[in-house]
Order: structure tokens, then sequence, then C-alpha cells
């Protein structure tokens, strides 16, 4: 069934730099530091359709017709004219605002799949990739960073790392200070992943293996880092966030010889099973708070398709839920005015028109995630997985099927 792997829901957390909530605090019995702990209990939030005016919007293809279902992975605009998208063995560049799009040169060696991009400017950019020889479970991984200094028309090896490594998010603050984020696979017999993080202060002519900091605050009950990085946002050449795969929030301030762990989300649905909570992206508003976008797993019978919103109110974290309608990615106007993108499901019995069947959606709220009004509804069903703001008042989002989209809001 096509929403059989359909990644979804979103959480966006309120976090201030410099003063963060420590939720619920639990000691293990080893000499550990005390771990964060927020438990979030979800609140449900309000979908109103037809209520708000859609805004004007013009699609194109990235590849000239849609892509197959989860194809396109990444995206990234440096500005108004210059973008880059991403699936698993292509990337496509656009010069001209996404009216046209071209697909680069550079294809994954067999076996292997890109997994990240990062540009600093029109011309600088990075490149991921792993290889995996499917073998013995969690093993046979290797990964390569690639450079470019054309903008992605040719790229050159810059780092090789064989030793069972998984690069899944590369970004830079600048064209010299870059982090690389994943996992490396430890131990043969029974093998498991590690946190790890690579850094660059020269612009990637030198890679360093930095894990050993960060690994020591995300260390289970059993003394065992057993995580991986999921997204990095820098704030500043020396400060920066790392979100792991199983809801971690550590930060930076001296360019990462030492990192704190801010917190661990973990969600309790109504059954009372608590779970860490499968986060992917971080994201800074005008205020610098930080948001972080997660996801999780449905089933085709559309059990367990949510989007969040977690914020900050009154010194504690509350949920607010959007039920069938995950949430990918966030751009926030204001600390209460936010723009989101993911997509909008309708159970199969519903009697209703093209129109309100499975769609991808751009939603907005006035409230923080409490209540959402629908903006834009595709024709066809897909999930907008990026949205990003270009100017004052222009808006991109990407699809997984290779739908790009350029929208205003109302003046």
């Amino acid at each position: 069934m096509r929403y059989l792997t359909l990644v979804l829901a979103a959480i966006i957390l309120c976090y201030s730099f410099s003063c963060i909530s420590r939720g619920n605090n639990q000691k293990p019995a080893n000499s550990r530091p005390e771990e964060p702990i927020t438990i979030l209990r979800p609140v449900p939030a309000v979908l109103n359709e037809e209520t708000h005016p859609p805004v004007e919007a013009t699609e194109t293809k990235v590849k000239g017709r849609a892509g197959e279902p989860f194809e396109f992975k990444r995206a990234q605009f440096i500005d108004e004219n210059h973008g880059w998208a991403m699936s698993e063995h292509a990337l496509y560049r656009t010069i001209d605002a996404g009216k046209t799009w071209e697909r680069l040169q550079q294809e994954p060696e067999q076996e292997a799949r890109f997994t990240a991009f990062f540009f600093a400017d029109k011309s600088h950019g990075w490149l991921t990739a792993v290889k995996q020889v499917f073998g013995r479970y969690l093993l046979g991984n290797s990964s390569v960073i690639m450079v470019s200094d054309d903008g992605g028309s040719s790229w050159k090896l810059q780092a090789s790392f064989p030793n069972e490594v998984e690069i899944t998010e590369i970004r830079f603050f600048n064209a010299g200070e870059g982090l690389a984020v994943g996992a490396q696979i430890v131990g043969s017999q029974s093998p498991y992943e590690e946190l790890l993080v690579l850094k660059t202060s020269d612009g990637g002519k030198e890679w360093n293996n930095t894990s050993e900091a960060a690994k020591t605050v995300i260390k289970n009950e059993y003394g065992i880092p057993n995580d991986a990085g999921r997204h990095i946002e820098w704030i500043s050449s020396s400060s920066a966030l790392l979100l792991t795969r199983y809801g971690k929030v550590i930060s930076t301030r001296d360019g990462g010889k030492t990192w704190e762990l801010m917190t661990t989300f973990k969600t309790e649905r109504p059954q009372g099973l608590k779970s860490p909570t499968n986060m992917d992206k971080l994201a800074l508003d005008p205020e610098r708070r930080v948001r972080v976008v997660a996801r999780g797993i449905g089933d085709e019978n559309y059990k367990g398709y949510w989007g969040e919103f977690v914020v900050q109110e009154d010194g504690r974290w509350t949920s607010y839920e959007l039920e069938l309608t995950p949430i990918l990615d966030a751009v926030f106007l204001s600390d209460k005015d936010v723009l989101a993108c993911g997509a909008n499901l309708r159970p199969r019995n519903e009697k209703s028109n093209a129109r309100h069947k499975d769609a991808g959606v751009i939603l907005r709220s006035f409230d923080t995630g409490k209540s959402w009004q629908s903006i834009y509804r595709s024709k066809t069903y897909e999930t907008f997985f990026f949205l990003t703001r270009v100017n004052d008042n222009e808006f991109y989002a990407l699809s997984d099927i290779g739908t790009f989209l350029r929208f205003r809001l109302p003046q």
C-alpha cells in the first residue's frame, strides 16, 4: 500500500538557547548525571478547512513529470533563484527560481545512495553518499563527502570513511565551519550504532572525528551512546544544536569541544505507552527559539497519522496534535504565526469529491499550532516535506514526488 512507509507527524518545540526547561528528570542507577526528560502528552488541535482564502500557487515538476512517492528527500535554496533538490540517486539544480530544473551529472556509486547535501553559497557545496554492501545486520557501511566549487556541475572526492560509517546530515555555518553527523557501527558479533560527529574548520580539507565529547552526554543507563545524528542547526560559528535519532537535543557553545544534553523527548500515547519521539529537523524562529520537526509511522488503515506542535507554555511543554495531517516542515513568521507543510489524509470510506481526497497541503496557524487553516491543497496525493521563505512574502515548497510550489501570502 502506498501509505505503508509514510513518514509523518511533526513536533515543533519552543526553546530559548539561553533558557531551557528540563522537563521530568530521571536519575539512572549508575553515576551518570541526571537526564532531562520531557514526556509529551498530546492535546487535540483543530484543522479548519475552507475558512481561509486559498493562496494562489504555481506548480512545476522538478523532473518534468511526477516522481515516485518518497523519491525526493532534501531541498535547499540559498536565495530566490538558486536551489537544489535531491533524491537518493540524483541531484537537481535551478538558477531561475524553480521555473526550470537541470539534473546534475553526479550519481552515487553502485549500491550507494545520496544522503545529504548543503551549499554555503551558489558555488560551494558538499554532498554525502553512503554505500552499504548487504550481508550481516547493520554491517557493510561506508561513506564519502564530495565537494563542488561550481554549484554542483562537478564534484570531487573530499573525504572517505570506510569503517562502518553512515553519514546522514551535513551543514555548514559558512564556507569554512561545518559539521557532518550520523552513526558508526560498533562491534562485529552484536553490532550497534554509536553517535558520529565530524567537524571541519577549513571547508572540509580536514575532517576531525569529535564524537567522544557528544557521546559522553547521551549515554544510556548501560553507558552506551547508541544513537545517531539526525539534524544540525548552527547558531554561530562556535554554537550549534544537534538532534539525534531517538529524540535527544544536545548543544555546544565551543565548537564541539563540549556538549550539553538539553532534553530527551518521549511521547505518551493514550494507551499509556511511553516511547522515544522520532525527530527529523531543527529550526530557529524569529526570537531564536528552536523548533524540532519529528515523524512517526502510520499504517494503511489511517491509524497513527498525526502532526504535532510542541510549545513551551508557563514553564511546561504542551503538545498539540493534528489528526490525519502529518506535518514535515515549518516556517515561523512570528512566535505565533506559523506556516507548515505536509499531507492531509482522508479515510477510504469518506464520500467526497476529488478535491477532498488525500493531498499535499500548506497550513497556517496564528496560535502556535493550537488550530490550523488549510491555505493550499494539491490536486494529487503527495507530501510536501520542504518549506522555505525566499523573501518577505514569497515561499517555496517541494514534495516527495518532485512538485515544486511557489506561492505568496495575501497582503
